[in-house]
C-alpha cells in the first residue's frame, strides 16, 4: 500500500486530503507543520508528500529544502499544494526539488488524477530499470536514468504551469520577461536531459525497445 504523508497547517484541508487518500485505497498521514512532517518523515519513509507552501514558523519552500538537504529523505519525491500564484523565481530555485504544484481548491478528481499518474509513472520507470538490471546494466546508469526520467517529468508538468501563467498574465505585469527567461531556461535544460536520457538508452540494449525521447510523453495531462 502507497503512503502519502500531507502537510498544511489548515487541519480541515488535511483531513479532506487524507480522507481522498484514503478512499483511494492508500494509507494517509498528515502533519500541520514543517517541522512535525520533518519527524515524520524520517519515522515513517512516505512514498509521497503533499507539502503546503504558506505554513510558520517554516514554510514549505524551506522545509522541502530540508527534506532534501538530509541524504536519508532527500529521495521522497514531493508535491506542492497551495493557494497561491506561481512565481518565475520560486520556480528557478525550487523546480529542481519537487514533483509537481497542485492549486488550491483541489477536487476530488484532480487530486486523485495526479496521484494516479504519479505511481502509474513510477511503476513505468521501476519496469525499465529492473528490465535493464536483468540485462547487466551498471547501477550508476540505472540511477540517472531514474533521475532523468523523474526531472523531465517534472519539468514537463511545470512548463505547462508556467507557459499557462504567463498567457493569462496582463500585458503590462513586469513578471513577464522573468517568465519568458525562466520558461527558455527550463526549456533548455528539458531539452538536454532528453538528449542525455537517448544516450542511455541507445547504450543499454534492454532499454532500447521501450518509448524513445523523454518517458511519459503525451501522458502527464491526459
Amino acid at each position: 500500500m502507497h503512503h502519502i504523508l500531507i502537510v498544511d497547517d489548515n487541519a480541515a484541508i488535511t483531513d479532506i486530503l487524507a480522507r481522498i487518500v484514503r478512499q483511494e485505497g492508500l494509507k494517509a498521514t498528515v502533519a500541520h507543520s514543517g517541522e512535525e512532517a520533518l519527524s515524520l518523515i524520517r519515522d515513517e519513509r512516505p512514498d509521497l508528500i503533499f507539502l503546503d507552501i504558506i505554513m510558520e514558523p517554516i514554510d514549505g519552500w524551506e522545509t522541502l529544502e530540508k527534506i532534501k538537504q538530509d541524504a536519508s529523505t532527500r529521495d521522497i519525491p514531493v508535491m506542492m499544494i497551495t493557494g497561491k500564484t506561481l512565481d518565475p523565481g520560486e520556480v528557478q530555485e525550487y523546480s529542481a526539488l519537487f514533483e509537481d504544484y497542485i492549486q488550491k481548491p483541489i477536487t476530488r478528481r484532480n487530486l486523485c488524477k495526479v496521484i494516479r499518474q504519479f505511481f502509474r509513472k513510477e511503476q513505468e520507470i521501476d519496469g525499465e530499470v529492473q528490465k535493464a538490471r536483468v540485462g547487466g546494466a551498471d547501477e550508476q546508469v540505472l540511477a540517472e536514468f531514474r533521475r532523468l526520467s523523474r526531472d523531465i517529468e517534472v519539468h514537463k508538468r511545470l512548463l505547462l504551469l508556467m507557459w499557462n501563467v504567463y498567457r493569462t498574465t496582463d500585458d503590462d505585469d513586469s513578471r513577464k520577461p522573468a517568465f519568458l527567461e525562466t520558461i527558455a531556461r527550463m526549456e533548455g535544460t528539458q531539452n538536454e536531459m532528453i538528449g542525455r536520457l537517448q544516450e542511455i538508452r541507445k547504450h543499454v540494449p534492454s532499454m532500447m525497445t521501450g518509448r524513445q525521447g523523454e518517458p511519459g510523453a503525451g501522458d502527464g495531462n491526459d
